[in-house]
């Protein structure tokens, strides 16, 4: 078991920390960045002055970029999520970073900005919704994938045994790996348990969702899939349920279609989806990543729903994707059946009752999916034998709403089981239920849709409420501006921001600084081009403010400075590349591809 509270002293030479219920001390070098444990109490420091820190958790150690150096992280305030089976289940409300070493005072004016750069960024990937971690129980595998193992499995620390794929301080825990009880695993996604009755009955509901931090990042600056398989916006989704003793579990996951592809901002609304021309990559990404899903992470068959458009700038990618399923050749010994579902033609002008032809054409795969289940006497009853993997092209709005309906008939068959509601009767649940359920999956789709955009999810109305409504439509798209504004003009450092953290950037020895690189190659273009339109605005409204005497001299001027800021404006949009907030650290983009 993890330690839950401790007390940490930073000296001159060392941080200090010290358990409140243990009798080991972890010690971290700040010269070397050596971790060691002792029993040596006499270590602590006992002078006047020197107050510890009640922290409740650690992150581990980032090493930044010089001149930053080593920062160590340590959860300063958590929140009590809930008790899921047995244990408490946390959220990290608060995060501190602490420098090995003061920043020195010879640092060049490049040196401190880089410094400030570097942990504004940390700072950025902490404010970012949300993470949990538990000390007694694996959170970052879902209950079936826990029940397949060894019991020696079982028995390993929980650093050493978590699901790596959703161990976001995977890279910072490299230091504290042989000091279990301090190495806490930390999950990004989203977790909501509760307490509910239906017909007089009690059970408790959670719903967990994990993030990958594998091809992480954000909305426009991450697409597709890398050599390994491993997709953008990875979400593995699973729905739990406790009544009378038994135990039950559903699990969905999402991810980013499955081939070689970008989408890079370029100040159009929608840039169109660039697929990699070469057909060997194409297929080797499509093939590693349905290896993945069906045998390394244990999901078994797949039933892939795609929701993408078979109009407009989705067209080629759906082709594309649905090729692929189509071909045995690409999938090999891998099981994949493939359902297309064309969730804006369909659901056109709110028509959203139309999604039940999606559930009817799923209903086989649903019967013989099963799902997870564990008997009041502790035996396996039932396994989830496939999965659903849905996705739309940002695996988030129209993917959430499927997904809630997916795991809501899958409750159904769940209270079926416990005998509270008759096989085959028709699926209503308790206005009560029916209330939260709805919302926990809304709350689901927020988060999510927060942590790869910025904002919360689109139609969450329909996911809120079963029906889609003129004010969420008008809160789409409000949502929408804000996500225009946040992919085009800050979503570059969101991502430099993630790669840092994970530690997918590491500068090679001696190179010059990424953002120093950065202001020199900006272009001509990027400094004349809106220059010249606020020059135009401001002579357009001189001369309506203060007239020529003449009043066709008047018009002419102004039509002069309206021209002005139209080819501005022109040259702004056609050259939106330029304009964009690009990522300088780990992802390099050429910008010729970029132009759309």
């Amino acid at each position: 078991m993890i330690y839950e509270q401790l007390q940490l002293y930073s000296t001159t030479e060392k941080f200090i920390i010290q358990p409140v219920d243990g009798n080991e001390i972890l010690v971290i070098d700040k010269q070397t960045t050596d971790v060691s444990v002792t029993a040596d109490r006499s270590i602590v420091p006992t002078t006047t002055g020197t107050q510890p820190t009640t922290i409740y958790g650690l992150w581990g150690i980032i090493r930044l970029p010089p001149p930053t150096g080593p920062q160590l992280l340590t959860i300063r305030s958590r929140a009590l999520v809930g008790n899921l089976w047995g244990h408490n289940v946390w959220r990290v409300d608060a995060t501190d970073v602490l420098p090995f070493q003061r920043q020195s005072a010879s640092l060049s004016p490049q040196q401190a900005s880089d410094a400030a750069a570097y942990l504004a960024m940390v700072q950025e990937v902490l404010k970012t919704p949300n993470y949990y971690f538990s000390y007694t129980l694996d959170v970052t595998h879902s209950a079936q994938r826990l029940a397949d193992t060894s019991p020696e499995f079982r028995s390993l620390a929980l650093a050493e045994r978590a699901d790596e794929r959703f161990v976001w301080n995977h890279q910072l825990l490299g230091d504290l790996r042989g000091f279990s009880r301090f190495a806490l695993p930390i999950m990004h996604g989203f977790v909501s348990i509760w307490s509910s009755v239906y017909r007089d009955r009690a059970f408790d509901y959670a719903l967990i969702s994990r993030r990958s931090r594998f091809r992480a990042g954000v909305r426009f600056y991450m697409r597709g899939a890398d050599e390994n398989g491993c997709v953008a916006n990875f979400v593995e989704t699973e729905q739990l349920v406790q009544a009378q003793g038994q135990k039950f579990s559903f699990v969905v996951t999402r991810g980013s279609v499955p081939l070689s592809w970008s989408q890079y901002p370029n100040l159009k609304y929608k840039p169109k989806p660039d697929l990699a021309k070469e057909a060997h990559l194409q297929a080797a990404v499509f093939s590693a990543h349905f290896n993945n899903q069906v045998f390394t992470h244990r999901y078994g068959k797949q039933i892939v729903i795609n929701l993408l458009d078979t109009k407009g700038a989705e067209r080629e990618l759906c082709a594309s994707f649905s090729r692929s399923c189509s071909q045995p050749e690409l999938l090999g010994a891998a099981e994949v059946r493939y359902e297309h579902f064309d969730f804006h033609k369909e659901c056109s002008r709110m028509r959203w009752d139309r999604l039940s032809l999606l559930m009817d054409r799923t209903e086989p795969d649903h019967q013989a999916m099963g799902y997870f289940h564990i008997a009041a006497d502790g035996s396996v009853a039932l396994q989830q034998k496939s999965v659903f993997r849905v996705n739309c092209i940002d695996c988030l709005d129209r993917t959430n709403v499927v997904q809630g309906m997916l795991a809501r008939r899958v409750l159904l068959d769940q209270f079926r089981s416990l005998g509270w509601l008759e096989d085959g009767a028709n699926g209503r649940l308790s206005d009560d239920v029916e209330r939260f359920l709805k919302n926990v999956w809304a709350d689901n789709a927020d988060t999510l849709a927060q942590q790869y955009t910025g904002t919360g999810a689109l139609k969450a109305d329909f996911t809120r409420t079963g029906k889609r409504t003129k004010y969420g439509a008008l809160m789409d798209g409000y949502n929408s501006m804000v996500r225009y504004a946040k992919n085009n003009f800050t979503d570059g450092f969101r991502q430099d921001a993630i790669d840092l953290f994970l530690g997918n950037y590491q500068p090679e020895p001696g190179a010059a600084s990424p953002f120093e690189v950065a202001a020199e190659s900006a272009s001509l273009m990027k400094r004349a081009l809106p220059a010249a339109a606020l020059i135009g605005l401001a002579l357009l409204v001189m001369r309506i403010l203060l007239p020529a005497e003449r009043w066709t001299d008047t018009v002419l001027h102004c039509l002069i400075f309206i021209g002005l800021i139209a080819l501005s404006l022109f040259g702004i949009v056609r050259h939106g590349d330029e304009f964009v907030d690009r990522p300088r650290l780990a992802l390099k983009i050429d910008r010729q591809k970029k132009r759309q």
